[in-house]
């Protein structure tokens, strides 16, 4: 008998793409608790099916192999009341509503994404910035100059991806004014060593298998660093 069992980059993809909330639409509550300093990170999220696991499963499809049964298409995020409702009432909850259910909640984690991007200033730069650049890093390898459009492409990134390089690209003068800020009064070495980081963040994530939409955050944000620290160390 097939188990249940998920790859990395399902999972990653899967908790991402909800941003680690239920997407029953009226609910929506994080199923993801930090650390406390008594107790370890607790996620009360289930990996629901939207196409029964077994045959016999609510809005069961015989059809459906059993390795297509756990991709991300057939998964949707939900917390553990929400997960009974949907399977325990599967004739008020057809596979057409919980795809419709999953689409809005992407949306809506675009939709509020998008408005948190507005809200970032030079303090979260800096944070994410010097996070990235804090390990010992390996030499930046050479790359080709490509169009966002070609580098989508090449790296398999869906629209939802394309969605979110465009939210990011919004806040290019900002970024470009904090990196040419650093190289003309604190480190004008600060731009080469964004990028290497960026890229092992991202090469490391590509040898664990990771790929497609599952490696958009890393390609996005190197993408955006690469094309503005060109910008902020040429001439004036």
């Amino acid at each position: 008998m097939a188990s249940r069992s998920y790859t990395e980059q399902t999972i990653k993809q899967l908790f991402g793409s909800a941003a680690g909330r239920c997407a029953f639409p009226s609910c929506r509550r994080k199923l993801i608790h930090p650390a406390t300093e008594q107790s370890s990170t607790t996620i009360i999220g289930d990996i629901a099916h939207i196409l029964a696991f077994s045959d016999e499963g609510p809005r069961a499809d015989s059809t459906v192999s059993d390795k297509d049964r756990n991709t991300f298409e057939n998964l949707l995020l939900l917390c553990a009341a929400c997960h009974r409702l949907v399977d325990g009432q599967p004739d008020d909850y057809p596979d057409e509503t919980l795809r419709a259910m999953k689409l809005d909640h992407l949306d809506w984690v675009d939709r509020n994404l998008e408005n948190e991007m507005s809200d970032i200033r030079f303090p979260e730069l800096e944070v994410v910035c010097r996070r990235i650049i804090s390990s010992d890093l390996a030499e930046s390898t050479d790359f080709n100059s490509l169009t966002p459009r070609d580098k989508l492409s090449l790296n398999d990134l869906g629209p939802s991806s394309s969605k979110k390089i465009t939210m990011g690209l919004m806040q290019a003068p900002l970024v470009a004014n904090y990196l040419q800020n650093m190289v003309t009064h604190v480190d004008p070495d600060f731009p080469p060593r964004l990028i290497a980081g960026f890229r092992q963040e991202y090469d490391k994530h590509r040898r664990t298998g990771v790929k497609g939409d599952g490696l958009s955050y890393f390609w996005n944000i190197s993408l955006l660093a690469a094309q503005l620290t060109s910008s902020a160390t040429r001439p004036a």
